[in-house]
Formats: C-alpha cells, structure tokens, sequence
C-alpha cells in the first residue's frame, strides 16, 4: 500500500472555494487522500486566507441524514443551515474521487455539545455530580446505537475508501471549553479521576464486574479533596505522571476500573467494526482526542493496541511545539504497534510547528519508524505559504 499523504477540509472551506478548486490545490500539495468532515463539532475556526471567521456555534449535521437508519433520529443534531456547507460536502468527495484521491470521512462521536445539552443523560457523569455536557458517554446503550448508525449513514451518504473515528471514547474533564477556568489544579491523577463516568450505565457496568460504584465514587472525592487541599503550586510534569501511574497501583480499584473504561470503549469499537465491514469500508481511529502525550491515550479509555483490534490504522495525535517531542511521542506507537498499523497526525500551526524544516524532520521520521502515512490538519486553517510546507514535506517522504 503507498504511503498515506492526507490532508483535512472542511465544508465550508469547500464552501467558499469552490469543490474543483480545493481539491485541485490539495492534489497539487502532493496528497493521495483527503478526509472530510461531515459532522464535526462546534468551534469558532480563524481562516487566514480568507481572513475571517468560520463561527459554528452548534454541531450541525453538514449531511442529510438518513432518519430510518437511526432508533432515535431525534437524538441528531440539525443539518447545518448554510446549504452550501452540506452540499459542499458530497462535492468535495465527487471532485476527490474525480481527482483520484481517496475519501476518509472523519466522524465524531462522543465529542458533541449538542446532543449534550439535549440530552445531559447521556453526558458522562463525574464523582460530584457534574454532566460534562461536550462527552457523551460510551457506556450507554443510545449512544452506542446512535454512533453506529451514524457511521452506516455516512458510509452509505459518501462511499468513502474509509471511516476515520473521532472521539469514540470516554474523553477528559478539562477540555478547553469557552471561558474554561480552572486556577487551582488537582493536577494530572485528579484530572484522570474528575474524568471517570459515574452515570447510571457506567455505574452497572462496575457493579456487574464486580466493583462497588459507591465506594469507588467516595475514594475518588476523597482523593480529589485532598489534592486540592494540599496544592504543592508549580508541579513537574514528570512527577504529574508518575504520580498518575502511582494511583493505579497505590488503588487497585482504579486499575480494575480502568480495564472496564477499556472494555467499554473496545465494545464499542468492535460494534462500529462490525458496521463499517457490512458496509465495505475500512476503519480507522484517532489515537486519542486530547490525551498527550499518546502513551496515556489510556486515560481517554482504550490503549492503542485496544483501539488497533477493531481499527485498521491509528492516527496518532503528535501534536507538539518541536519535532523532537513529536517524534519521541510518535516513536512510542512505533514501539507498540506493527509497521504500517499508525499514521503520524501532526497539526500544522504556529503553535506546533515552527519551519518547514521541522514539518520535514517529522514527515521523514514517519516513514523511518514505519508509519503508514501522515495526515495534517487542516487545509482551511492554514496560510498559503504553509501549505506550501506541506508540499515539501509530501515530496520528502516519497
């Protein structure tokens, strides 16, 4: 199989450019695919060649679904009211195809504030009481069917080469949300610990395996109390990590619990699986959403080689400000998965990479440690003179 040259485009980044016209320029980039997004979440997305914002204020549907292929066709958000978004979709696939690019559609899953909002059931539920409204949880029953149908639709709607999971998992507390405050942290364990679901369905799934809900929900408390109560101020990194892993031991509990976080977010993944073979398209997943670095994409619910039993290739998220930290980061997957079973995803913006220089260091250290591929993140959100950078980069691994 060639070596995966991908890039992200957005609807209405098709929108404003025109299908042929995007496609056109990502095929001169030097890219053999393309991933769609057809049902991606709310942001406010700066784009500087049009030099204005995209506000998307609602994570809108930028596809017509399907309602008879969904038990509960209320639980989708609306379609998206630009009507130039929605159709730009399916004309960025006809002109990617046309173009000979292969189509990966990115799909969403629990990452969706709007069905949140909606439905705060749904919402995973932590130790306090609190629904994070943006992260659905995987344990329950409707989300499960939800997203499974979601994936039939989308492949049915695109005919892509493959599906692309997003967010299919348990996701953390702190996520950046609008005005998203937090001055005193419980650092990286009472992170972990503010990100463990105590809803109803998380909640049986304990109990059936044999862990008391309750106590488990106390210890966490207890933990979270105590941490905040004996801030040690500016923490290390280092020790922020060991002390994660300590938890695990310190508390077998929390170990017990995180294999069935596991098992929740592979049943999962084995459900959709299933889905995306009936429909003849292969699968794929994100190797996290925000977990860093990706040896801890654990603490979002399933490990790599846990994510690799129902997905094809893992793109891993290697989002860092040097190519030295990326690579040490990408070069863990290589160590825990085959050859050709990752892809390095790197975001190409000011913030993690600086140069083209170091854009090609990545690209070409991708390919040195086996990688499938690598994927940048995003055509739109990008200057001309990066995109430019990807060219280089393309042209190096070749």
């Amino acid at each position: 199989m060639s070596f995966l040259r991908a890039i992200n485009l957005f609807p209405w980044d098709v929108a404003s450019e025109g299908a042929a016209e995007c496609l056109g320029a990502i095929t001169d980039l030097g890219c053999n695919s393309v991933v769609l997004s057809p049902n991606y979440h709310r942001a406010r997305l700066f784009r500087p060649r049009t030099l204005g914002f995209y506000n998307r204020p609602i994570d809108w549907c930028d596809f017509r679904p399907d309602p008879s292929l969904y038990e509960e066709p209320g639980l989708l958000p609306p379609i998206n009211p630009d009507a130039r978004c929605v159709e730009g979709c399916h004309q960025a696939a006809v002109a990617a195809k046309a173009n000979g690019l292969d189509v990966i559609v990115s799909v969403v899953g629990c990452h969706n504030t709007t069905i949140g909002l909606s439905h705060p059931e749904l919402c995973i539920e932590n130790a306090f009481g609190d629904r994070y409204a943006f992260a659905l949880s995987p344990a329950q029953p409707r989300v499960r069917s939800f997203l499974g149908s979601l994936v039939r639709d989308l492949c049915r709607q695109y005919h892509p080469s493959s599906i692309l999971l997003d967010s299919f998992s348990y996701l953390d507390a702190v996520h950046r949300e609008h005005h998203e405050l937090m001055f005193v942290s419980p650092g990286a364990f009472g992170k972990y610990l503010l990100s463990l679901c105590f809803c109803p369905a998380s909640c049986a799934r304990l109990q059936r395996e044999g862990i008391d809900p309750v106590a488990l929900r106390t210890q966490v408390i207890k933990l979270v109390q105590h941490t905040v109560a004996n801030t040690p101020g500016p923490r290390s990194p280092e020790a922020e990590r060991d002390e994660l892993t300590g938890l695990l031991f310190e508390f077998p509990e929390f170990l017990a619990a995180a294999r069935i976080r596991s098992d929740i977010v592979a049943e999962l993944l084995a459900h959709i699986a299933a889905i995306a073979r009936e429909e003849g398209v292969r699968l794929h997943s994100q190797s996290a959403l925000l977990a860093r670095p990706t040896s801890r994409v654990w603490t979002e619910g399933a490990g790599l080689r846990t994510r690799a039993e129902s997905c094809e290739k893992i793109f891993i998220q290697a989002h860092w400000p040097s190519a030295r930290e990326a690579i040490h980061d990408l070069s863990w997957a290589a160590t825990v998965l085959p050859a050709e079973r990752f892809v390095l995803g790197t975001m190409t913006s000011e913030d993690n990479v600086a140069t083209e220089a170091d854009l090609v260091q990545r690209a070409v250290a991708a390919k040195r440690l086996g990688a499938a591929g690598v994927s940048f993140y995003n055509y739109g959100l990008l200057s001309a003179a990066r995109l430019g950078w990807i060219r280089t980069a393309n042209t190096s691994t070749r």
